[in-house]
C-alpha cells in the first residue's frame, strides 16, 4: 500500500541547513507548481529561515485523497522533522464529508439532498489522522471526492496537525497562476517583516448574536486578554457596528484597507459570494416610513410581474392590506426604480464584484471572518480567496465552509499567534470540520517578549511541558494547557473547578468551564451554575448553552435567575429561551414561583411581570414536547422525521426514553437511524448512561438492520468521546 502511495507522489525537501527539528509540507499540483516553482521555492526557504521548518514539498500527480493523506501521516511519523503543518496549494483533491455533521458547529442538511449541498467540505481529511473514512465515489462534474466517517472513528475532532489551503481559480478574468505567483510574492514579503501585533479591529453586523451589546463590549475586554501589551495604547483596539453607518460597506472597506491594522475580526451572517453588513435602515421620520413603505410595495409588485404573477391583484392586496393610496403605486413597475432600489439594496453587503468595483484591496494581514460560507474554496471563488488574491497585504483568512453557529467561540487561543503559535493554531483548536485558513497556516506575529515553540510542545505533548505553561503568566498558554491536560485524563473536575473560581481571566474560566462542561459531575454542575453570573458575557452565554446541553434539573434554580433578572444581554436572554425548552416545565414553573416571591425581587407592577415571565416560561417548556409525547402514534413520518431530527438542536433530555423506545420498538430503519443520530449530539446530556446502554444494546442485537446496528455504535462512540 506505502508502495503505491508514494509512486503516486513525487516527495523532497528543499531543506538548506536551517537546524529545524520540525517539517512542514507544501502539497502542491504539478502544472502548479511548474506554474509557480520560483514563489513557491522562495515561500518554502522563507519558511525554513523564519520558522525553522524542514519544508517537505510534494507534487500530487493523481489528485487521489487517499494518497496525500497516507504521505502526510508518513511524514508526521518521521524519527526526524516530522511535519507538524501543511498547505495544499493549487487544485488538490476537495474531500467531501459525509455522516460527519455533528463535528461542525451547526450544518444540520438532510443527507437525502443532493450530496453536493449536504456534504461538508474539509480539509480535516487531511490533517486529523484520528478519524477513519470510507470512501464512496467521485462527483461526476466537479472535483469532489465523497468520503463517510465510519462508524469505528474516532467521532470528534483533534487535527494532528495545522493545514491551510491556498487555492486560486481563473475567477475574474485573471490566470489562477498568475494569481498564484502574486500570493506568493506578497506572502513572503509580509513574511519577512516579522512585525508585531500592535493594532486590530473588530466589526459587528445585522442581526448576528441578537446585535447584542455586551457581548461586544465584553468582547473587546477579551481581545485585551488575547493581547495584554495592547492595554493603555491610543486607539489600538478598533470597532465597528453596522448601525454606526448605512450602508456600512465602504467604511468597512476602508478600515481593513488601512496599513496599520495587523488582525480584523468580522462577525456578520455570509454567503459564498456576500459579507451580509446592513439590514433595514433605521426609520426615524414619517418621510422615511412612507418611502420605506413605498419602496418595498413596488420592489413587490415589479418582482412578481418578472416572475409572470399577478402582479395587479399583488398591487390591490397590499393597497386594500394597508389602506395605501394610489398615488403610492404610480411607479411601481418603473424599470429606472427597480434598478435604483436593486442598487440600493446591494449597497447593503459586500459582494464579490465589489473587489473589483471598488478597487478594494485588504491589507490586514490576517482576518476572521466569524461567518457562514465565506471560505467555499471548493466553488470556482468566494469571499476568503479575494481577500487573499487582492494585491493588498492579507495573507491568511479564518472563514467556514459551511453554515456556522452564531455562539461559537471564535476567539479560542487567538492570543498564540502573537505567542510562538501559528494561525493554523487557532483552526485546529477550533475543531469544526467547516473551520479553515484560506491563506498561508505558518503565518504568525513576531511575539511581544520570549515565547515557546508552541507546535513543538503540541508535538511532543509532554505533561510536564504542559504543567509548566498551566502557570504561565500568558492567559493563551494556559488555556491550551488546561485542553491538554484534560485530553491526557490529568485535570480531574476538582482541579478545573479550582482554576475557573480563581482565575481572574476570563478565556481561561471559559476554558475550564468548556472543558468541565462534558464531565457530567456534581464539580462540573457547580461551575455551570456559577458561571451562569460570570462577569464575561461569552462565559454567561456558554453556560446557558450548557444547561440546555446537559438538562440536569439541579440547574434549574441557575436559569431561572436568569430569567426572572430584568437586565440580562439580548443574547443571554436568546439563549435562556432556548435552555427552558429542554427542561420539563412543572419544575421550570414551581422554581419561577419560589424566586419570583422572594421580597428581594423587585418590579414595579410586580403581578403584572410575573405573569408576563410565567407565560413565556411555560410557552417555551413546551415547545418540542408535543410531537415526542406521541411518536408511537404519529403515522406521518414525515412528521416523525421532523420532531426526531429537531432533537440535534434541542435535546428534550426527560423524554428520551421515550426517543429510545421508538429507536427500539420502531418498525421504520431509516427513522430509527434517525432517531439515534440525534441522540448522539449530546454527549453532555444528564441522561448520556441511558443512552448509552441502549445504543450497545441495539449494536449488538442482529434483529436490527445493518444500518441500524451501524448508527448505534457510531453514537456509542460519540457519547463516549472516542
Amino acid at each position: 500500500m506505502k508502495k503505491y502511495l508514494f509512486c503516486a507522489i513525487l516527495l523532497w525537501s528543499a531543506f538548506t541547513g536551517i537546524n529545524a527539528r520540525d517539517g512542514f509540507a507544501i502539497v502542491i499540483d504539478p502544472k502548479s507548481y511548474n506554474e509557480a516553482r520560483q514563489e513557491v521555492e522562495a515561500y518554502a526557504q522563507c519558511v525554513e529561515q523564519l520558522h525553522h521548518l524542514k519544508v517537505y514539498t510534494v507534487a500530487d500527480r493523481w489528485g487521489i485523497p487517499d494518497s496525500i493523506r497516507a504521505t502526510l501521516k508518513a511524514l508526521h511519523e518521521r524519527k526526524k522533522e516530522p511535519v507538524v503543518g501543511a498547505v495544499f496549494i493549487g487544485d488538490i483533491p476537495v474531500v467531501m464529508v459525509r455522516d460527519g455533521q455533528h463535528m461542525t458547529s451547526a450544518f444540520k442538511m438532510d443527507q437525502r439532498t443532493d450530496r453536493r449541498q449536504s456534504s461538508i467540505p474539509s480539509d480535516r481529511f487531511y490533517d486529523d489522522f484520528g478519524l477513519k473514512f470510507k470512501y464512496l465515489d467521485k462527483d461526476s462534474v466537479m472535483p469532489y471526492y465523497y468520503y463517510s466517517v465510519t462508524a469505528d472513528s474516532r467521532q470528534h475532532l483533534e487535527p494532528t496537525i495545522y493545514s491551510g489551503r491556498i487555492h486560486p481559480t481563473d475567477a475574474g478574468g485573471t490566470s489562477r497562476y498568475d494569481k498564484l505567483r502574486k500570493y506568493l510574492k506578497k506572502l513572503v514579503a509580509e513574511k519577512q517583516k516579522e512585525q508585531h501585533l500592535q493594532k486590530m479591529f473588530y466589526f459587528s453586523g445585522h442581526g448576528y448574536i441578537s446585535e447584542s451589546k455586551v457581548a461586544r463590549i465584553d468582547e473587546k475586554a477579551a481581545w485585551f486578554e488575547h493581547y495584554p501589551w495592547l492595554k493603555n495604547r491610543f486607539d489600538n483596539i478598533g470597532y465597528m457596528d453596522h448601525t454606526d453607518h448605512n450602508p456600512v460597506k465602504r467604511h468597512l472597506m476602508n478600515e481593513l484597507m488601512r496599513t496599520d491594522l495587523d488582525l480584523a475580526v468580522l462577525h456578520h451572517h455570509g454567503y459564498w459570494d456576500t459579507q451580509y453588513l446592513n439590514g433595514m435602515k433605521q426609520i426615524l421620520t414619517v418621510r422615511q416610513a412612507k418611502e420605506f413603505i413605498m419602496q418595498a410595495s413596488r420592489e413587490h409588485i415589479y418582482g412578481a410581474k418578472q416572475k409572470g404573477r399577478d402582479y395587479e391583484k399583488m398591487q390591490k392586496d397590499i393597497k386594500e392590506k394597508f389602506d395605501l393610496p394610489d398615488s403610492w403605486f404610480k411607479d411601481a413597475l418603473s424599470d429606472s426604480l427597480a434598478r435604483l432600489d436593486s442598487l440600493e439594496g446591494a449597497m447593503e453587503d459586500l459582494h464579490l464584484e465589489d473587489f473589483a468595483e471598488y478597487n478594494y484591496h485588504p491589507n490586514t494581514p490576517v482576518v476572521i471572518i466569524d461567518a457562514c460560507f465565506c471560505g467555499s474554496f471548493h466553488k470556482e471563488d468566494c469571499i476568503a480567496n479575494e481577500y487573499i488574491f487582492q494585491p493588498g497585504h492579507t495573507v491568511a483568512v479564518i472563514a467556514n465552509t459551511v453554515n456556522v453557529l452564531q455562539d461559537k467561540w471564535s476567539d479560542r487561543l487567538a492570543g498564540l499567534i502573537a505567542e510562538g503559535g501559528c494561525v493554523g493554531d487557532i483552526v485546529r483548536y477550533a475543531t469544526y470540520l467547516e473551520s479553515h485558513v484560506i491563506g498561508d497556516p505558518t503565518f504568525r506575529f513576531t511575539p511581544q517578549s520570549e515565547s515557546v515553540d508552541i507546535d513543538h510542545i503540541i508535538l511532543t505533548d509532554k505533561t510536564s511541558d504542559w504543567k509548566k505553561l498551566l502557570k504561565s503568566d500568558i492567559p493563551d498558554y494556559q488555556a491550551l494547557a488546561i485542553e491538554h491536560l484534560v485530553r491526557k485524563g490529568v485535570l480531574t473536575s476538582a482541579d478545573l473547578k479550582d482554576i475557573y473560581e480563581n482565575s481572574p481571566v476570563g478565556i481561561v474560566r471559559l476554558m475550564a468551564l468548556m472543558k468541565i462542561a462534558d464531565m457530567r459531575d456534581d464539580n462540573a454542575i457547580n461551575v455551570i451554575g456559577s458561571a451562569t453570573q460570570d462577569g464575561y458575557e461569552m462565559v454567561q452565554r456558554q453556560a446557558i448553552r450548557c444547561i440546555a446541553s446537559s438538562g440536569d434539573e439541579r440547574l434549574i434554580p441557575s436559569l431561572i435567575k436568569l430569567c426572572i433578572s430584568n437586565n440580562t444581554s439580548d443574547r443571554v436572554n436568546f439563549d435562556a429561551m432556548q435552555a427552558l425548552s429542554v427542561l420539563p416545565k412543572e419544575k421550570l414553573m414551581a422554581e419561577f414561583e419560589k424566586q419570583f416571591d422572594n421580597p428581594a425581587i423587585q418590579y414595579i407592577d410586580k403581578d403584572s411581570v410575573r405573569n408576563i415571565i410565567g407565560k413565556s416560561i411555560k410557552n417555551r417548556a413546551t415547545y418540542y414536547t408535543e410531537e415526542l409525547m406521541s411518536l408511537d402514534t404519529i403515522s406521518s413520518a414525515k412528521t416523525v422525521r421532523f420532531a426526531l431530527r429537531g432533537l440535534r438542536n434541542n435535546l428534550v433530555h426527560h423524554m428520551v426514553p421515550q426517543v429510545i423506545r421508538y429507536a427500539e420498538t420502531g418498525t421504520d430503519p431509516e427513522l430509527q437511524v434517525v432517531a439515534i443520530e440525534a441522540l448522539g449530539w449530546h454527549p453532555a446530556s444528564y441522561m448520556v448512561p441511558q443512552i448509552s446502554e441502549a445504543c450497545l444494546r441495539i449494536s449488538k442485537n442482529n434483529s436490527f438492520t445493518p444500518e441500524v446496528r451501524n448508527e448505534a455504535l457510531k453514537t456509542y462512540n460519540r457519547i463516549h468521546g472516542k
